[in-house]
């Protein structure tokens, strides 16, 4: 029995909007609102005299999770009142900021009645919000179980419209002054739908580019004023884009003007509450800053003959870990310590680019466990290799070692390739990350056509300098040997039939150094064992590896003589995989519990394969 009670709440984007992000923009758009409405619920139950347990550190605005769990009695119409008035404020902001300073479009004077309609419902149904609360008998953990379960009712309305849909999530109409305009379906115009469309885009970019040479007093000749503000403005809105209500929310609220016309309105609306504005302000401002489009403009338009490096992580087993307290006394203190730990170091992330040897390269956000950034302008990915070759103890660790591992997917990608495909892609392959065992990083080289390559490797892999000690058969590091000879094998199907056996001999030849671990040359007995067992699990992708099964290959090894180890044959060390392997369902035969030792050697064989290819793409001097 706690004796207290707990209240959880969440709230997401009905239909994605965030999620379908086509520019980083986009992306810090979405972060700045989760991370705004998170706040403003926090600090309305704190003054309701609750104590939030997370996230920890209320008084920092950015990075805060959506999940939010308080010590106390929240009621539910309250909460999700404070969310819909704080949401309120940012779509009349920008609402009323477009209808004063967009009064013109093609010398005729703009009509907005007819969209203030479709306004106000997004005022009202943008966001789905879920609240459930405990009894004294309820851990935090049973709390967060019942919300779970109610998330899986979805609670949202559709918003219904005539017309063409926005061209980036295709999913609801185009914000422009007739959007809503009720009027017969047969006399319905589409050619006039689109010119209007694109006169009022093009309107409101050059006006967002004029409001922003203002604003910061740039220093523009009259004859150039017109171009110059069409250039600023493309920064925000490019004219040929067609978005959504939220979708141009996510884009103006970067807007510096914009941005203090909100600050604004925040403390007039919850200044009376209690709620100190200052923290908030201040991330506001630091984001339209940190996306001027004066310094945002190296990071936005990448160079042609340049590449950019995409990643996206995510923490593993959080919920797990959190768990692990369930109904004991210290659940609420452990689970505001994590929360606390979490957001420190995303914060230390955040910042970690301004303070780093390594240039052109900026965390977008972190917000706590999940975090996304990028490198950009690149002639080739040597240092993001090396970066991540450290990542985990020299980034994810700092200041100090975290209870959970993390996920990483890595997207090397053309600067002309959308950066809605890159960020599609980052998504898939933290997925890939995640799915082939966690903690591990998932590396992905996507080509022009669409087409990519990835290669999935472990952290305890990368840190022991799997990559670096790569040599070709001169000595040096010239990828190109192994990535033809590879190639040549597989243009003779030399994989087909003794794939890993083949595998193994390229890594003996290209990677003698790193061989010594796998196929344990030393001396050294117990130790060395314990190695090959774990390279060949991480290799593979581990969930779990038994304890008593471990203790009975180091006995079984222990046995041999250090001569015949040498001599092991590869089927000898496939099966001490499938003894270690653990619960690894894409191995085992259909419908058994068996493992497959055909699927076990191609799984060795593609990651020996993809480490050459891919390797070639990102490490080639």
């Amino acid at each position: 029995m706690t004796n207290k009670i707990y209240t959880v709440i969440t709230f997401a984007p009905v239909q994605g909007f965030i999620e379908k992000s086509r520019k980083l923009r986009d992306l810090y758009g979405s972060s700045y609102l989760l991370s705004y409405i998170s706040w403003v619920i926090c600090n309305a139950a704190e003054n309701h005299g609750c104590t939030v347990i997370s996230p920890a550190s209320i008084n920092v605005t950015q990075g805060m999770p959506n999940q939010i769990i308080i010590e106390g009695n929240f009621p539910k119409g309250e909460a999700q009142s404070v969310l819909l008035e704080a949401w309120k404020c940012i779509t009349e902001t920008c609402r009323e900021w477009i209808e004063t300073n967009v009064e013109v479009i093609e010398g005729k004077k703009v009509d907005y009645t007819p969209w203030r309609r479709t306004w106000g419902l997004w005022t009202k149904y943008a966001w789905e919000f879920f609240w459930v609360q405990g009894n004294e008998k309820q851990s935090i953990s049973d709390v967060r179980e019942k919300l779970n379960e109610k998330k899986r009712a979805r609670d949202w309305t559709g918003i219904n419209w005539q017309g063409e849909s926005s061209t980036l999530s295709g999913a609801d109409g185009i914000a422009y002054p007739k959007l809503g305009f009720n009027s017969d379906p047969r006399e319905y115009n589409y050619q006039q739908e689109k010119n209007d469309v694109r006169a009022f885009y093009q309107a409101l970019s050059e006006k967002l580019g004029e409001s922003f040479i203002k604003s910061v007093r740039l220093k523009v000749p009259d004859e150039k004023m017109s171009e110059r503000s069409q250039e600023y403005g493309k920064s925000f809105i490019d004219p040929d884009e067609e978005l959504s209500v939220p979708e141009l929310i996510k884009r103006l609220i970067t807007h510096n003007v914009i941005s203090e016309k909100l600050t604004e309105r925040l403390k007039n609306v919850f200044g009376n509450n209690g709620i100190i504005l200052k923290n908030l302000a201040q991330q506001i401002n630091q984001l339209s800053d940190d996306l001027n489009p004066t310094t945002f403009k190296d990071l936005s338009r990448f160079k042609d003959n340049l590449y950019t490096g995409w990643f996206q992580g995510d923490g593993d087993k959080a919920g797990e870990f959190l768990k692990s307290f369930a109904n004991t006394p210290e659940e609420a203190q452990e689970t505001h310590k994590f929360s606390e730990e979490m957001r420190e170091w995303g914060s230390y992330f955040q910042e970690l680019p301004k303070n780093h040897e390594m240039k052109n390269w900026r965390v977008i956000y972190a917000g706590g466990d999940d975090f996304l950034g990028a490198f950009y302008n690149r002639k080739n990915a040597n240092d993001c290799v090396n970066f991540f070759s450290k990542f985990k103890s020299d980034t994810w660790n700092q200041p100090e070692p975290k209870k959970i591992t993390v996920s990483v997917g890595f997207v090397w990608a053309s600067a002309n390739i959308p950066q809605r495909d890159i960020l599609q892609h980052c998504r898939e392959a933290e997925k890939s990350a995640k799915s082939s065992g966690r903690d591990r990083i998932a590396f992905r080289i996507l080509f022009n056509n669409g087409n990519n390559l990835e290669w999935v490797c472990s952290w305890r892999l990368l840190e022991e300098g799997l990559l670096s000690s790569y040599r070709d058969r001169e000595g040096g590091q010239n990828w190109t040997h192994i990535y033809n000879d590879v190639a040549v094998l597989e243009s003779r199907h030399a994989f087909d039939n003794h794939g890993l056996s083949v595998g193994l001999g390229l890594l003996e030849i290209y990677f003698p150094a790193y061989l010594d671990v796998i196929k344990n040359k030393s001396k050294q007995l117990q130790p060395k064992y314990l190695d090959l067992i774990e390279t060949i699990a991480e290799i593979l992708g581990k969930e779990s590896i038994y304890y008593k099964e471990v203790i009975e290959v180091i006995e079984e090894l222990e046995e041999l003589e250090a001569d015949k180890l040498n001599k092991a044959s590869t089927n000898w060390i496939i099966n001490l995989a499938r003894k270690i392997l653990g619960e690894k369902d894409n191995y085992y035969k259909e419908n058994t519990e068996e493992l497959d030792p055909d699927k076990l050697n191609k799984a060795l064989t593609d990651w020996i394969i993809n480490l050459a290819k891919v390797g070639f793409h990102l490490c080639q001097q």
